[in-house]
Formats: structure tokens, C-alpha cells, sequence
């Protein structure tokens, strides 16, 4: 029978660390004289102790009961009798109880078994509480009844959004003392909310990468609300309107203000700097964090991420590519139900269950209104917020009314003008800005309809600016629309600074066009970047063309990308890795741009495969495996690639190396073999070997053991012979790996040491931090844990050093499986989790797939026996359709350990959970896993 039931949950805070300290004798002493104090307590209290791990499961006749035990409790710990401390949480719910017989007791069932919502949810009550705290929901304070007689006193600590609950509750601690503040481990469990309208507002911030904007959001109130309103009804709106118009700023604005409503993050998509039209979900999923798999369609990726989340998508600037645009937006609102796309563009993207929001200029104040009334106006509230930004000193009064009112007239309430005729104020007055426009728009009478004029109006108000400017500052507006999202002051010094223009002059150039408003500077973590609004770039890119010195200026510009993907590509290979990758994140669109025209023969056609060959590293380490594939196949294709034997080398040789990190293990192999021909011919002995060596590893990730030992031998006779040893150190390391799979531990072990003792000589972290992990999984496979253990930790503390992420969650996952092996399920739980998102965000497939099967085995581990076989099956569908096939000596261990499953499930039961974990794509698995692993360690 289901009926309401008071349950309360306690918790001992840092046992895990306690054990540690006093040893498992000690400590086991210490958890005894606290249960036995703990049950003491009970009768008292007239209290049911139901299950028992670091704390307690106790069931209550009455919340006063629960209470005072709790308060008791927390005060027999205080008193210093035991050095512990507990949390507590109190819960009152629907449970259903069932009582077990003495025959199943007296085969170890618990007297009482508890299921219901009202469990879990008591849980993660307890989960928020600190130590020597009480925290109960509003059901239990509503059945505590009246407590201004007691010397307890009440507090609510507010609404909290609980994962796996499904509507907020208000939380209240109980205390005799100071209250605390609850502290929730982990944001993704819990998180403070506040009622705003008809929803819940996190505290918390929803995840996103919304641009903040550095001027304030004027006007617009009505368009924030309808769209606002719009996007509760339709799951796609486009905002409608030419250039300069403010739709992006609107769209943010939006954005910011229903944050609330999309748990799972609100991503801004600037499609501005793209020209390509395949980028656009490249792009896409670059944003979200979506890694692409080989034989899948990017696509088909993103739609099966985005299927169950809850997520608004801001694409920006879609007119350009708006077939690709309107297809990706298709796509994704067909696969997620939950998803909404605020899109901007000049034109519609013809999506079905589209709506169109047209974007007008700011409407304009009655003609003759006094200073008061124009104040009141939008398009004179942007003008004056602005102006004042430049002259902070600016006071307008009634004698400015006239021709303020005639400005954003002439502006025709367009807010980029606007924005542009206030960064005059410091040199005009608001009459002598109106007096020069006036003569010039005398020129732009003609047109026919309204958008045409706007766009005329616009323009001639760039070109206006434009005039302004200096013979020099001219010169340099041009040559930088050739920057594509953005640049900093050494690409423009290096790009720009050719003849008429010294490379000293362009600072103070580029500082005063900041100034006039015409490039916006924007400080970052690596310091002041520039940008130009696209209206304005276009603008200076079309007078660059005009002056016929575009194709020097590109040649330049695709010179500097390829000096400084060479200065990324060194820099990578030393303790500042990670600055030189956000250096090129930053001018990723350059780089874009450049391999772009060079494949397109505007500049040195080769220019392209020596970028994309020099950031290898990047393209692997930042996930865009993909799109550099891409290219290097169009490099492979050109008759400059193809007439050099060692360019044709090069771009097979990077081609392998990404397709090895997306486990695309037969095309790495089929280029590394053909490149090993070309460099054969060539006669190099260090590219010979260095193509030997990567080969090796191919072969035996495809199971050709006795090939790759053969390849890495010859490698490493060649790298002696040239007295490379960075090139010898790595090739020892994959004999060893080679000795492994052969099952020659003995072979394997000399290998790896030789390899160890010569990595830390010259200093190379990453072989030294693999030899480790190496050398651990050989103990760890002859059940040497505490061995294996040394080495792990020894690697891990090597990659944290060197900042090697995946190394380091390599060897956290081992440390975990060792963790699994010794029964710490609960730090193999965390270290496992850990080291899955890790894989996961480095596209490490394989590795993904391992951590999974280390969980099922988890799973079978807490008594889930159907999640194991579940996520057992969704593995073996993946690596069957991405042919990542395990290890001979792999697959046969793996094997009896599902015989095992399936004889302690039974067929029946066993087929039934295969068949529904083969439907799991493998972001749902390792949601699955880690949140109801989660679950079951929390009330377990």
C-alpha cells in the first residue's frame, strides 16, 4: 500500500578520508561505536532503522520524532565522543513498504525494503545539508506543526531545482543555533531557483556562450516581449531586417532574458565570418561540444545529441548561407522536440513552422517636439546614450531640439547609423553633423522602395565616414576587411603594414578608427583583439578590390596564418600548450579564410596543406578532426600536392594521423602505406621512420600485432641509425604496446623500461606518463593492484605537470578500474565518470567505449545486473558500426565476463535488457550510466 511516510536520511561527512588517516582497524572501530550510538537512539524516537552504508535509512512514525532524534544525534557528535560529523535529511512522501519473511532475512534480504519517489528525493535532500546540518522539505515542516515553543528555530533556505525531481521544493533547516547555507557538491544535482512570471529562474548561471555586450541595450521593450512571447508558441523565429538594424543585439537581449526556460544551455551561432556552406554544422557542433564520427553524418550526430535536451540555439547571420541555414535548422527541429532556433537574416529561411519577425528602424519622435518629448524617443535615447559614451560632458537643451529631432530623421532610426553619427560628438555639434549629412543625402533622392532607401541611407553614411578619414587611415580600413572575425595588433602591423603604410604607423591608425567607431576593439584573455562590424568589413573589403591591391594584401594575410599555425605548432609541443591553443581559437576564421583561398588557387596553392599540416596537433587536440580532413582531402586533389612527391607526403601523413584519432584505423592505414612508399623513394630516413612508427600503431589497432612490431622495429633501427631520439624513445614505446597484445609481458616489460629511462633523460613527458600507464595495466592484468597503482598514479601526476588532459584521464581510468577491483565503488563510480567526460570532449571513441564497459561491470557490481547488460549491448552496436574491434586477449576476458551476467540474469531477462541497450546511441548510455550509478550511490 502507498501512504505518506516520514523518512530521514543521515549521511557521515569525510568517512572516506577518515579511513584513510586511522586505517582500516581503527576505523572500523570508530563505525561501530557510531552505530551503536546512532541505534541507541532509536527507541527513544520510536524509530525503524531500514538500511545502513556511511549513515542511515530510518523510518519515523511522526516528523517531531524524526526531528528530535536528528537534533540528538547531531549534539552526541558535537559533544566530541566520536570525531565524526553527519549530515541529515528529512523527507515526508508516498513509499511503499514491504516486509520480508524470517526465511528471507535468514538468507540476507532486509527486514524491510522501502521503494518510492520519496526515498531518492530524501537523498538529495541529505545530498545539499553540511555537516551537524538538518534540512527538511516543505511536506515535513507542514507536518512538524507549530515550533515557536521549542528551542528549535526554522529557516527557509529558499526553492532548489533537485535532479530527478520534478517540481522545485523549499527548503527549511532546524537548528538550536547558527544556521548554514546549503552546499551542494555538484551544480548538475541542485541549484537555487526563484519564481519569475510562470517559471522557475535558476540563481545559478544556464550554461552559454552569449557575447556580452560592452554598451547598454536601449529601447526595443515590445520586441524583446513579442519575441520573447513568440518563442513560447513556435519553435523557430527569424528575425527579419537589413544590416545595422540591431538584429543580433536583439536576439542577445532575447536570449539573456529566457535563459531560464532552456535547462540545458542557450548557444549563440555567428555564421558571419563562414563562407562555406559545409561549416555550418561543423560550426555547430564546435559550439555544443558534439565530436563527429567517421561513416555518420555530422548531422545525424548533432539531431541525436540535441534529441533530449532543452536548448535555444541563436543562429546569427544566416543570410549568406541560408539553404544551410534553413536545412541544419530542419533537421533539428524535426530530431529535438524540446529545442528552439532564434535565427537572424535579411531573408526567411522557408522552414516549416517558421515565424517571421520583422526588424524596423527605431521609430522616430513627431516632428516639432520639444527636449522632454524627444527624450522619450528611442532612436534619441540611442543617440544620446552613445554620444555621452565619447563626450561624458554632453548636455542637450531645448535650442539642440530641432536638430536632433532632424538627425535621427535623416538616420531614418536606423541603429548603426546612429551609433556612427554619435562618435562624431567629441569634433561636431549634433547641427554641424546634421549640416554635412544634409548635403550629402541630397545625392540619394532616387530608389523605389523603402528598404532600398534605408540601405542607400546607410551606406551613404559609411561612405560619408569614410571620406572622413585620412589618405593613411583609408588605406589600412581596406587592407583590414581582409580579416575574417577579427585580428589583434600584430596580424594588422604584419598584413597591413606594406607601403604607403609603415608598420609603426599602424597602431595609432588603427586606434583612431576605433575611435570613428569603424573597428570595435574587445579585450580577451590574450589580450585586445579588433573587429569590425560585417557591414563595415564588406564595406572596406569592396575598396580593397576597388584598389586593386587585394591580391598582395590576401598573399600577405595567408602568410601570417602560416607563420603563426608554425608558431602554434612549436609552441604546443611546450608548457604554454595551452595558451597557443586559445591563440588559434581566436583566429580560427583567419585560418579558415586563408586555406579557403588558397585551395581555390587566389594565392600559393600550397599554402593550404602547409597550414593544415602544421596544426595536426591543434586539429586533434581541439576536436576539428573533421574539417581539417576535409581539407587535406581537397590539398590531396590539387596538381601541386600530386606533382610533389614530398608535399603528397606531408598531406597523407597529417590525413593518417587525424583519421587514427577518430579510430578511422583503415584509412589511416591505406594513407600511411602509401605515404611510406613516396617517402621510401624520397630517401629521408627520419620521415621513413617517423612513417613506420605511426604506421605500427595503425596496424595494431586494427589487430595486426606481427605487422606493427615489424614496422616499429625497422622504425626504431632507422631513428638509431640518425641518431634521433625522441624518434627512438617513442618506437620503444610501441614495441612494448606490440609485446602486450602478443601477450609477451616479459619482452614487454624491457621495452617500456628502456623507453621510461630514455623518456625521462631527454625530458619527454607524454612517452614517460604512456610507459606508466603501461607498465600499471601489465600489473594490473596480474592482479598486482597495489602495483599497478604506483605506476597510475605516477602517470597521472606526470600528465597533471605537462597539462596533458587525455593522459591524465588515461590514467584515471585506471586508477578507477583499480578502484573497481579493490571494491571502492564509489571512488571508482567518480574516477570513471571523470574520465568518461574527459574521453568524451577529446573525441577519444575508443576510450569512451572502454569506460562504458568499466561501468557496466560497475553497475553489475551495486546489483544493477539489467543497466550493466543494457550499456554492454549499446557498446557492442557502436563498435560494431565503427568496426573498433577490442584486442584478441580483450574480447575473449570480455566475453566470460557476459556469460557471467547473462547466468546470473537468465537468458530471458538478459535478452530483454540487450535489446533495449542496443537502441541507445552513446550519448545516452553515458547518461544513463553516470546518473543512475549517481543515484544508486546516493541512497544506497
Amino acid at each position: 500500500m502507498i501512504d505518506s511516510h516520514v523518512l530521514l536520511l543521515t549521511d557521515l561527512v569525510d568517512s572516506t578520508r577518515l579511513t584513510e588517516e586511522l586505517g582500516d582497524i581503527a576505523a572500523a572501530a570508530l563505525w561501530t561505536a557510531h552505530d551503536r550510538l546512532a541505534r541507541d537512539l532509536l527507541p527513544k524516537w520510536h524509530g525503524r532503522e531500514i538500511d545502513k552504508t556511511d549513515g542511515m535509512l530510518l523510518l519515523f512514525s511522526a516528523v517531531r520524532d524524526a526531528v528530535g532524534y536528528a537534533m540528538e544525534y547531531h549534539a552526541a557528535l558535537a559533544s566530541g565522543t566520536l570525531p565524526l560529523r553527519a549530515r541529515a535529511g528529512l523527507h515526508v512522501g508516498p513509499l511503499v513498504l514491504r516486509e520480508n519473511s524470517p526465511e528471507d532475512v535468514a538468507l540476507g534480504a532486509k527486514p524491510l525494503e522501502v521503494d518510492g519517489i520519496a526515498k531518492p528525493t530524501a537523498g538529495r535532500v541529505m545530498s545539499l545539508a553540511q555537516g551537524g546540518q538538518l534540512l527538511l522539505t516543505q511536506q515535513a515542516v507542514a507536518a512538524l506543526g507549530d515550533v515557536e515553543a521549542t528551542a528549535w528555530s526554522l529557516r527557509s533556505h529558499g526553492h532548489w531545482e533537485l535532479k530527478g525531481v520534478a517540481e522545485p521544493l523549499e527548503l527549511y533547516e532546524l537548528s538550536d543555533g547558527e544556521t548554514k547555507v546549503p552546499a551542494p557538491a555538484d551544480a548538475d544535482k541542485a541549484f537555487r531557483v526563484v519564481r519569475r512570471g510562470d517559471g522557475w529562474v535558476p540563481v545559478r548561471e544556464i550554461a552559454n556562450n552569449l557575447p556580452q555586450p560592452v554598451t547598454s541595450f536601449v529601447g526595443r521593450e515590445r520586441d524583446v516581449a513579442e519575441v520573447q512571447a513568440l518563442l513560447r508558441e513556435t519553435r523557430l523565429v527569424t528575425l527579419l531586417g537589413m544590416g545595422g538594424l540591431g538584429k543580433t543585439r536583439l536576439s542577445l537581449q532575447v536570449a539573456e532574458a529566457i535563459k531560464h526556460r532552456h535547462a540545458d544551455g542557450v548557444w549563440f551561432i555567428d555564421l558571419s565570418p563562414l563562407r562555406d556552406p559545409q561549416l555550418v554544422a561543423a560550426v555547430t557542433a564546435q559550439v555544443l561540444g558534439v565530436r563527429d564520427e567517421p561513416e555518420r553524418p555530422l548531422l545525424q550526430t548533432l539531431c541525436a545529441h540535441l534529441k533530449t535536451r532543452r536548448v535555444l540555439l541563436v543562429l546569427d547571420n544566416c543570410e549568406h548561407l541560408v539553404q544551410a541555414a534553413a536545412d541544419l535548422a530542419h533537421a533539428l527541429l524535426r530530431a529535438a522536440p524540446n529545442l528552439r532556433i532564434l535565427a537572424s537574416s535579411r531573408e526567411a529561411l522557408r522552414v516549416p513552422g517558421e515565424t517571421a519577425y520583422p526588424v524596423l528602424p527605431l521609430p522616430l519622435p513627431a516632428r516639432g517636439s520639444n527636449i522632454d518629448a524627444l527624450m522619450q524617443s528611442t532612436a534619441v535615447r540611442l543617440f544620446v546614450d552613445r554620444a555621452r559614451s565619447y563626450k561624458p560632458s554632453l548636455v542637450l537643451g531645448e535650442r539642440d531640439a530641432p536638430a536632433l529631432s532632424e538627425l535621427v530623421a535623416r538616420l531614418e532610426g536606423i541603429p548603426l547609423a546612429i551609433e556612427l553619427a554619435a562618435a562624431r560628438v567629441r569634433a561636431l555639434s549634433v547641427s554641424d553633423i546634421n549640416l554635412r549629412l544634409r548635403d550629402r543625402y541630397k545625392l540619394l533622392t532616387g530608389g523605389g522602395r523603402a528598404l532600398q532607401e534605408r540601405q542607400q541611407t546607410l551606406r551613404a553614411l559609411v561612405d560619408w565616414s569614410y571620406d572622413m578619414l585620412g589618405g593613411t587611415e583609408q588605406t589600412l580600413l581596406q587592407r583590414l576587411g581582409i580579416f575574417v572575425g577579427g585580428f589583434d595588433l600584430e596580424a594588422a602591423e604584419v598584413v597591413c603594414g606594406d607601403e604607403p603604410l609603415a608598420i609603426e604607423d599602424v597602431l595609432d591608425l588603427l586606434t583612431s578608427l576605433v575611435e570613428k567607431s569603424l573597428v570595435m576593439a574587445e579585450e580577451q584573455e590574450q589580450g585586445t583583439r579588433y573587429r569590425m562590424l560585417e557591414t563595415i568589413r564588406e564595406y572596406a573589403r569592396e575598396k580593397l578590390d576597388a584598389s586593386g591591391s587585394a591580391a598582395h594584401t590576401a598573399q600577405r594575410h595567408c602568410d601570417h596564418c602560416f607563420v603563426l599555425a608554425k608558431h602554434v605548432r612549436d609552441g604546443m609541443r611546450g608548457a604554454d600548450q595551452a595558451m597557443w591553443t586559445a591563440r588559434l581559437e581566436a583566429d580560427l576564421d583567419n585560418i579558415r579564410a586563408a586555406t579557403a583561398l588558397s585551395l581555390a588557387g587566389g594565392v600559393d596553392t600550397l599554402i593550404a596543406l602547409k597550414i593544415s599540416v602544421a596544426l595536426q596537433n591543434f586539429w586533434i587536440l581541439r576536436g576539428y578532426a573533421t574539417e581539417a580532413r576535409g581539407v587535406l582531402r581537397m590539398a590531396l586533389e590539387l596538381p601541386a600536392v600530386q606533382a610533389s612527391d614530398r608535399a603528397h607526403a606531408f598531406a597523407l601523413y597529417a590525413g593518417a594521423a587525424l583519421a587514427e584519432t577518430q579510430s578511422d584505423h583503415a584509412e589511416a592505414r591505406q594513407m600511411l602505406q602509401t605515404c611510406l612508399a613516396l617517402r621510401r623513394r624520397l630517401g629521408n630516413p627520419v620521415e621513413i621512420a617517423a612513417t613506420l612508427s605511426t604506421l605500427s600503431i595503425s596496424l595494431l589497432s586494427c589487430g595486426d600485432v606481427d605487422g606493427a612490431a615489424a614496422c616499429e622495429r625497422e622504425a626504431v633501427e632507422l631513428f638509431t641509425a640518425a641518431g634521433d631520439t625522441v624518434g627512438v624513445c617513442i618506437g620503444l614505446l610501441h614495441l612494448g604496446q606490440c609485446a602486450i597484445a602478443l601477450g609477451n609481458e616479459t619482452q614487454a616489460r624491457s621495452d617500456l623500461d628502456q623507453s621510461l629511462a630514455l623518456a625521462r633523460r631527454i625530458v619527454h613527458h607524454e612517452v614517460e606518463a604512456e610507459c606508466e600507464l603501461l607498465l600499471g595495466s601489465i600489473e594490473f592484468d596480474a592482479g598486482k593492484t597495489s602495483a599497478a597503482k604506483l605506476h597510475f598514479t605516477s602517470s597521472q601526476a606526470t600528465c597533471l605537470g605537462a597539462g596533458d588532459k587525455r593522459g591524465s584521464a588515461h590514467a584515471l581510468r585506471w586508477l578507477g578500474k583499480v578502484d573497481l577491483v579493490e571494491g571502492r565503488l564509489e571512488q571508482a563510480r567518480q574516477r570513471l565518470s571523470d574520465a568518461l567526460q574527459d574521453f568524451h570532449s577529446f573525441e577519444m571513441r575508443e576510450d569512451v567505449f572502454a569506460c562504458i564497459e568499466d561501468l557496466a561491470q560497475l553497475a553489475a557490481m551495486q546489483g544493477q545486473a539489467g543497466l550493466a547488460a543494457q550499456l554492454a549491448a549499446a557498446v557492442g552496436r557502436s563498435r560494431v558500426r565503427l568496426a573498433l574491434d577490442r584486442l584478441p586477449r580483450q574480447e575473449q576476458r570480455w566475453q566470460a565476463w557476459l556469460d557471467t551476467q547473462r547466468a546470473s540474469l537468465g537468458d530471458a531477462e538478459f535478452d530483454a535488457a540487450w535489446a533495449v541497450g542496443r537502441g541507445w546511441e552513446i550519448d545516452e548510455a553515458m547518461r544513463r550510466a553516470t546518473s543512475a550509478l549517481e543515484m544508486a550511490s546516493e541512497v544506497s
